[in-house]
């Protein structure tokens, strides 16, 4: 597959309800249906039933996976649930069976003329890997100049079989960085995102003294967030939510639900131009997280099922108000290309790199990218660290009504 110029002009967003896109959830759900089983994908199950917070989730199942076999999604009704899980399922299919092949032989990375420094991409611990090693090269696309790039091929490609041979440790391949979208701009928005959220949770740490700013979930008014909130408020889950303040400028939040019949924290993040729709992916996320360890149903579930006494909620100290937390931010763009011109722009001032991007499909039902930020981090595990708070007395605070 070649690589295909990754600015192609987008349209303005005709759905805005937790999430931007350029085509109804209708539409994109009637294109991607009968594509299901080209990708391995064998059912899209509704799971919202098995918690209590009523939180559309679904399960998307692919057993043949060399990643996840199920991949979960959520949103603000069953349909953009199924869409969410659907979708990524199938993001992670083109990272693993369709990556373009590599257009520059075996070459370290010293014989290049790189725009980038190798060590700034995302490398395993212990890393061998350096500007002498002799690695693969795809073509990406520099999203400022659209000239293209080399870019390892193992930092796009992904397998987790357990069956690969041995070779020393390397470049970090992970989902991060996976984008999907009715357009190439709607595919390549998601994936930024993806990497500019990733890169501000490690900031955080369980000290209590990192940077977030803790808001008073009562104070959240207006839009969809307001919706979670009481939504969450009535189904009596104690909910934790913050803003990370960052480098990029761009509203970023993590959230926190736990409840006394599933007594483990779970945690959601979500970065956009748009605070309402950062906001609610966090608390979407979040609620998708206890859901997904309620079901038990991916690969890679780590051993929470305890009841710790010091990880009962209590009310962290020094909570602010929404507005506040929110005032020097816009609030989105009505257009994903100069969204996504935007975005590219902030990355590259931050880090004085352009993204790279390359192009997984060509098929004009969907879209799906590979994003690589070199100067971004990230976490191998997707931690999002909570400070444990000193105990005090504290009750739940319900959102204001909506106007």
């Amino acid at each position: 597959m070649t690589t295909t110029h990754a600015t192609t002009s987008g349209t303005h967003k005709v759905f805005t309800e937790g999430t931007h896109r350029v085509r109804p959830p209708e539409e994109t759900w009637e294109a991607v249906r009968p594509l299901l089983p080209e990708y391995g994908i064998t059912r899209v199950a509704d799971v919202t039933g098995l918690d209590t917070i009523g939180l559309p989730i679904a399960m998307a199942v692919r057993p043949l996976s060399k990643t996840l076999a199920v991949s979960q999604g959520k949103g603000q009704s069953a349909l953009l649930a199924k869409l969410s899980a659907a979708m990524e399922s199938i993001e992670l299919w083109y990272a693993e069976q369709a990556v373009p092949d590599p257009d520059i032989g075996i070459a370290p990375a010293r014989r290049l003329d790189l725009p980038y420094d190798l060590m700034d991409l995302a490398h395993e611990p212990g890393s061998m890997t350096d500007a002498r090693r002799e690695l693969s090269w795809v073509l990406a696309v520099d999203l400022l100049s659209g000239s293209p790039v080399p870019l390892p091929l193992d930092a796009v490609r992904l397998n987790l079989e357990a069956d690969r041979p041995w070779r020393p440790p390397g470049l970090q391949a992970s989902s991060n960085g996976l984008g999907s979208g009715n357009t190439q701009t709607e595919a390549l928005l998601h994936a930024l995102y993806e990497v500019v959220e990733r890169d501000c949770l490690t900031q955080l740490d369980n000290s209590g003294h990192d940077c977030r700013l803790t808001i008073e979930p009562g104070t959240v008014a207006g839009g969809v967030s307001n919706r979670l909130v009481r939504l969450f408020d009535e189904a009596a889950v104690y909910l934790e939510i913050a803003l990370v303040p960052n480098r990029w400028q761009v509203p970023c939040f993590v959230a926190y639900v736990w409840r006394e019949d599933f007594p483990v924290w779970s945690a959601g993040s979500g970065a956009h131009s748009s605070p309402d729709v950062a906001l609610s992916r966090a608390i979407t996320e979040a609620a998708h997280s206890r859901l997904t360890f309620i079901t038990g149903t991916r690969d890679d579930l780590p051993a929470l099922y305890h009841d710790d006494p010091r990880n009962r909620p209590c009310a962290p100290p020094d909570l602010i108000t929404y507005p506040d937390a929110v005032a020097s931010y816009r609030t989105g763009f009505d257009d994903v290309t100069a969204e996504l011109t935007w975005l590219t722009g902030r990355i590259s001032q931050a880090t004085g790199y352009a993204p790279l991007a390359v192009s997984l499909t060509d098929r004009e039902e969907l879209a799906v990218v590979r994003v690589v930020c070199p100067g971004l981090r990230l976490h191998a595990r997707h931690e999002i660290p909570r400070p444990v708070h000193t105990p005090r007395p504290t009750r739940r605070s319900t959102a204001p009504e909506p106007n």
